[in-house]
C-alpha cells in the first residue's frame, strides 16, 4: 500500500491554479476522502507519516500543497477565505462532490472557511491545535517566544529548533517526542519541497492578521453556520495556540466534541499519532448527526 513516505506527486488544474495533490488509498471508495491543510510555512511533505499512513488504513486521505505553497503555482491568498477556496477548487477538479476536512494551527482557520464557504461540501470537520478567528475570549498565546521563531528561521537547523520547541512540551519527554517526529517527518527523501520562504510566509501571517481582527465575514462571527459535526482537538499545553481557544471553540460550535491529550502541546498529533488517528476515525464513522463516542 502506497505510504506517505513513497506517495507520488500528482497536479490539477484547479480553476486555473496548478495545485500539487497526493492521494493516498485513493481505491476505498466506500469512504468519504479525508482532506488536509498544514500549518503555517508547511507544505504536504511536512505532515507526520506516522499519522498519514495511519489515517490512510481506513479511507483515502489527500494531501496537497495551497497556491503558492511547495510545488503548487499561484499566489498564496493574504485571507484563510482564499486559502479556503482553494481547498473547493480541488474537490471541484478532482470530481469529489463531498470530502471530510482536517486543518491543523493555522490551517485549521483555512477549513473553517471553507466550511463556511461551501458547507455542502464538507461532511465533517476537524479543528486540530487550532482556534476560531479571534473573538472577546480569545487568548493570545506568546508571540515573540514561540511564533516568531517559526516565522524568521531559515536553515534547516533552525526550523528543526523552533518546530520542537514551539510545538512541543518543554521537558525531556516533549524534546524526545519532538526529535521523534522530526526524524519521520524527514523520512521522505525524495521528490520533498522546503519550508516557504520567510518573505513570502509574509503573506501567510497576513492571513492569520485578517483572521484575528474582527469581521462579520470571518469564523468567530458566524460559528453557528457550521452546523456540521465538528471534532476540535488540542494538547493540554498548546502555547502557540493556546488550549483554551479549543475549548472555547468547542462550546461555540452548534455539533462539536472536544478531545485534550495529556503532556502534550502544539504537536499533540504527532506525539500521539496513531491514538489521535482511532479517535479521528471513530468521529469520521460515527453518527451523521454527530460525534461518535471517543
Amino acid at each position: 500500500m502506497t505510504t506517505h513516505q513513497t506517495a507520488e506527486t500528482r497536479y490539477i488544474d484547479a480553476a486555473g491554479t496548478k495545485l500539487a495533490y497526493r492521494y493516498l488509498n485513493p481505491t476505498n471508495s466506500a469512504k468519504v476522502p479525508l482532506v488536509m491543510q498544514i500549518h503555517f510555512r508547511g507544505n504536504m511533505d511536512f505532515w507526520d507519516p506516522a499519522l498519514i499512513n495511519a489515517l490512510s488504513q481506513s479511507r483515502p486521505v489527500i494531501l496537497f500543497d495551497n497556491a503558492g505553497i511547495g510545488k503548487s503555482s499561484g499566489e498564496i491568498p493574504t485571507t484563510l477565505k482564499g486559502w479556503g477556496i482553494h481547498i473547493i477548487n480541488l474537490a471541484a477538479a478532482l470530481g469529489i462532490k463531498e470530502i471530510d476536512l482536517l486543518g491543523f494551527s493555522m490551517g485549521g482557520g483555512a477549513v473553517q472557511m471553507a466550511a463556511l464557504t461551501a458547507p455542502g461540501l464538507v461532511r465533517k470537520l476537524i479543528l486540530a491545535g487550532t482556534r476560531l478567528s479571534v473573538g472577546p475570549n480569545t487568548e493570545i498565546g506568546d508571540q515573540q517566544k514561540y511564533f516568531v521563531p517559526l516565522a524568521t528561521s531559515v536553515t534547516d537547523e533552525e526550523f528543526k529548533k523552533s518546530y520542537i520547541f514551539s510545538f512541543y512540551n518543554d521537558s525531556p519527554s516533549g524534546w524526545a517526542a519532538g526529535e521523534a517526529s522530526w526524524a519521520r517527518i524527514m523520512s521522505r527523501t525524495t521528490d520533498r519541497s522546503p519550508h516557504l520562504d520567510s518573505e513570502l510566509a509574509r503573506r501567510q501571517i497576513e492571513a492569520w492578521s485578517n483572521h484575528s481582527t474582527p469581521n462579520p465575514e470571518n469564523s468567530y462571527e458566524r460559528v453557528h453556520e457550521l452546523t456540521m459535526p465538528v471534532f476540535v482537538v488540542n494538547g493540554d499545553n498548546d502555547t502557540l495556540l493556546p488550549t483554551f481557544n479549543s475549548v472555547e471553540a468547542a462550546k461555540l460550535l452548534p455539533n462539536a466534541h472536544l478531545h485534550v491529550y495529556p503532556d502534550s502541546g502544539h504537536g499533540f498529533l504527532f506525539q500521539y499519532a496513531e491514538l489521535f488517528a482511532k479517535h479521528v476515525d471513530l468521529f469520521l464513522d460515527g453518527p451523521e448527526a454527530g460525534a461518535a463516542k471517543l
